[in-house]
């Protein structure tokens, strides 16, 4: 896992080459970020923390233990469930200007085109209600639209 931290404090989490997260995230939420990550994927898994001035930090973020099932139930009162992390669903398009602002229709959000002129756009499965079928990413101003089912 490869996280970036800009300048303007936009940060980059990225998991096998695929971008996972990618926005401001707190200093003090990063490493329940990392861990939430580890815990999905039920390994222990290096992380690499790039600063904006050029420090680089490494750890190995290790998931808890499962709990055996023969194990005696804990004495400590039920803690409350770690925030689940939300359900992704991915859009992608290509043929945009550089830099454009990008609509997202069912328009819930909006992105911009990266300096490639290729737009992604990244939604919680809870903002698509009922049976969607298909996603438009309109550039703003080049008029692209491009027409996309959700990665499911």
């Amino acid at each position: 896992m490869v996280v970036t931290v800009q300048e303007s404090g936009k940060t980059h989490v990225a998991v096998d080459g695929i971008m996972l997260l990618e926005g401001p995230i707190e200093r003090d939420a990063l490493g329940r970020v990392l861990s939430a990550i580890a815990e999905d994927k039920q390994s222990p898994i290096r992380a690499e923390v790039h600063e904006a001035g050029g420090r680089v930090f490494a750890d190995i973020i290790t998931p808890p233990a499962p709990r055996s099932r023969f194990a005696p139930p804990p004495n400590h009162p039920a803690q409350a469930p770690a925030p689940a992390l939300p359900a992704l669903v991915e859009f992608y398009g290509q043929g945009f200007v550089p830099g454009e602002d990008v609509a997202v229709a069912v328009i819930v959000s909006r992105t911009s085109a990266a300096g490639t002129g290729f737009a992604r756009a990244l939604m919680e499965r809870g903002q698509l209600r009922g049976p969607v079928t298909d996603v438009l990413l309109f550039g703003e101003i080049s008029g692209t639209i491009v027409r996309q089912g959700p990665e499911r």
